[in-house]
């Protein structure tokens, strides 16, 4: 089983979307680590698991636009 520190995520709460970059080169059990956190932790929520360049980019248009 992967620990949380494998992936980070950003949660937008406007559209309801929760973007992931998974961290680790080691894919095996992530998938199911994060399925079941998502699920469990914000079922209201769609995922997307993206590259990190797309989720940095994500992460900083959200900051300037909350500025």
């Amino acid at each position: 089983m992967a620990s949380p520190s494998s992936w980070e995520f950003y949660k937008e709460e406007q559209t309801k979307i929760l973007w992931v970059h998974i961290c680790t080169q080691d894919l095996t059990g992530i998938a199911i680590s994060i399925n079941k956190w998502w699920k469990t932790r914000y079922p209201e929520f769609k995922m997307r698991i993206v590259f990190k360049k797309e989720f940095d980019h994500i992460k900083m248009q959200e900051q300037q636009q909350q500025q």
